[in-house]
């Protein structure tokens, strides 16, 4: 994830059988908190992309001036969020017009993947991925940002994962530079392809260690092997 200034995104939940990871953003503004921001975004060749339940909110717009006045940034049905965000006592001391408010339609954030306030001439900015059954209560709204793991460009779930899971693997990438794919075995070894006995092992290297009976059985069927052939 980009780290934009001096801002930092938590990660808060994180469902792993969605695939979906909830974060926060400590500069966006809520129905209880408003305040300066400078955006949002995800670095271009980051595995995520947003959750079609993410909706961000951009406050504080300038009527003559931004973008969003010119191009069709804003999505038209989106006023509802706009007016109940600024029924918000935090937002609506401010005295904003509702028309400095637009509910960002590409949340893909184009080809740069940021929303950079600055340029569209907005200070701040509010998300959220769910309504939490409040659809007309914006202090009761859950706040943030959901974003989905993404394989490839088109989402493909590659073959090598899918391998690994059938041998009763877990997939995953290394952190070194070059995210060489792993293979996560039950019996603690790490391989590059899959759990069977055939697949490689990725440096030799363990998540945990073999047990002692184990290795015990290996080695008696080795000398067994060498007595009687």
């Amino acid at each position: 994830m980009q780290r934009r200034a001096a801002n930092v995104h938590h990660s808060h939940r994180l469902l792993h059988h969605h695939q979906v990871m909830y974060i926060s953003d400590p500069t966006m503004s809520t129905c209880s908190c408003t305040q300066p921001s400078k955006g949002f975004g995800l670095d271009w060749d980051a595995p995520f992309s947003f959750h079609d339940s993410t909706v961000f909110a951009l406050l504080g717009c300038s009527t003559t001036s931004s973008p969003i006045t010119t191009l069709p940034m804003c999505d038209s049905e989106g006023g509802s969020v706009c007016s109940l965000l600024y029924s918000c006592e935090a937002i609506g001391r401010l005295s904003l017009p509702i028309t400095t408010c637009c509910v960002y339609t590409p949340v893909d954030l184009g080809p740069s993947f940021e929303m950079d306030l600055q340029k569209l001439q907005c200070t701040s900015y509010s998300a959220l991925y769910g309504f939490n059954g409040q659809e007309s209560n914006p202090a009761g709204w859950k706040y943030g940002i959901a974003i989905k793991y993404k394989f490839n460009y088109n989402n493909d779930y590659p073959t090598l994962c899918a391998t690994c899971e059938k041998s009763g693997g877990v997939f995953g990438y290394k952190s070194s530079p070059d995210k060489a794919f792993t293979c996560n075995c039950p019996d603690g070894l790490i391989r590059t392809t899959d759990c069977f006995y055939g697949g490689t092992w990725s440096h030799g290297s363990r998540s945990i260690p073999w047990k002692a009976e184990a290795l015990s059985l290996i080695g008696f069927t080795w000398f067994v092997m060498l007595v009687f052939v």
